[in-house]
């Protein structure tokens, strides 16, 4: 029994080392960093008032979009990996779940953080290439057709939580693992969802550019 409850023990000890580790690696807010760095302001007080890279776009054009996106994809595909070294396949999504969580939820940014979509694109290809590029794909078609990227990002989201329920069922934790980025992105979404609804929802242009 001892010897169990070490085990238990040390698994319970390690799961919180990976989701404090992607907690704190989703607290490096990229468009952010970038906003202030280079245009010595915040994104946050512009457009949407997201850090994110839907926002980096409408205020200050694709190159900061593109540089934000790839880095809230390279934190989430770090946080996986890291949660994998020190606790497996299931440390490495316990840390992915949490870098979405520290990204949309900052601590050290006053909570207001971006939506999640990147990192959880990262973090779904990572784990089920094949699912998130039918998904990312399926969803790219919706945006090109519409110009929300609010529908792609949720559409890309729930179609990678189908796939993962029709191919990987018997994979529990990877099921939960994109049924929980999916909860996550669309609570984010909440407002745009609420404007998709009433059709004020805003199409993705080069404004503010």
């Amino acid at each position: 029994m001892t010897f169990f409850n070490g085990i238990f023990t040390l698994c319970l000890w390690t799961g919180l080392v990976c989701i404090l580790i992607g907690y704190l690696l989703g607290n490096i807010q990229t468009a952010i960093i970038v906003s202030r760095a280079y245009y010595h302001d915040d994104v946050r007080n512009h457009g949407s008032g997201n850090a994110g890279s839907t926002n980096m776009v409408r205020v200050y054009g694709y190159g900061p979009g593109a540089i934000t996106f790839a880095g809230d994809s390279l934190k989430a595909l770090l946080g996986v990996l890291i949660g994998q070294l020190v606790c497996g396949t299931v440390g490495g999504y316990l840390a992915g779940l949490f870098v979405v969580v520290g990204h949309c939820w900052p601590v050290f940014d006053g909570f207001r953080g971006g939506k999640g979509v990147a990192s959880s694109y990262s973090i779904a290809i990572i784990t089920f290439p094949l699912g998130a590029l039918g998904a990312i794909a399926i969803g790219g078609a919706i945006l090109l057709i519409n110009k929300k990227m609010s529908i792609m990002s949720l559409a890309a989201m729930l179609l990678f939580f189908v796939a993962e329920l029709i191919f990987r069922l018997n994979d529990v934790p990877l099921v939960v693992l994109a049924g929980a980025l999916a909860v996550v992105v669309f609570v984010r979404h909440t407002d745009n969802i609420r404007r998709l609804i009433h059709g004020e929802e805003q199409r993705l242009r080069k404004e503010g550019l």
